[in-house]
């Protein structure tokens, strides 16, 4: 290798790091500027910690496709969307559901993005200030944000944190938001 022609003499050993469904990661190295003769023992290590990192990294993939999964993004027209907030809410999800909602509406260039509360089942009280951030974010975007399936207690903790509500059109249900905004749910 390159690198270890210009360290001169040395040691060096190698093991591939690759993902379950046999893609390669990268490389697991270990060098010495000494030279060093490596043993099976040496090898059935690398080769060990090469398959952990492998595993390590199946894990982090599918945490990620889980939180992908964990902010559904619902388009209902060309202009609108909703976005359920389903069970529990921390910061990390909240970070989620941000970068969604940011994403998905410039993607499909939306008007209005109505964010459903009502399947919350628990949040603290820093995602609930940067939930309502949330809104800021997309009128930047030109989109309107309207909440809808707000709680007593969760209406409660945001007057409290002093969150800001001029960004949000707040309506009691997803009935209410699209028929704010023009639209009727019509049964045939």
């Amino acid at each position: 290798m390159a690198v270890t022609k210009s360290l001169g003499g040395g040691s060096l050993i190698g093991m591939p790091i690759y993902y379950s469904n046999g893609e390669n990661f990268g490389t697991l190295c270990g060098m010495d500027l000494r030279p060093h003769h490596f043993t099976d023992d040496h090898i059935d290590l690398f080769e060990a910690m090469a398959n952990l990192l492998g595993n390590v990294l199946d894990l982090e993939m599918a945490h990620s496709k889980i939180q992908t999964l964990a902010v559904p993004f619902v388009p209902i027209s060309d202009e609108v969307a909703i976005l359920p907030v389903i069970g529990d809410v921390d910061e990390e999800r909240t970070e989620r559901i941000l970068e969604i909602s940011l994403e998905e509406s410039v993607h499909h260039t939306l008007e209005y993005l109505i964010l459903d509360l009502s399947g919350l089942i628990s949040i603290d009280s820093n995602s609930t200030v940067n939930l309502m951030k949330i809104g800021k974010s997309l009128k930047l975007l030109g989109v309107k944000t309207i909440l809808t399936g707000m709680r007593p207690d969760l209406a409660m903790m945001a007057v409290r944190e002093n969150s800001d509500f001029d960004q949000l059109m707040v309506k009691a249900d997803l009935n209410q938001a699209l028929e704010s905004i023009g639209y009727t749910l019509v049964k045939n």
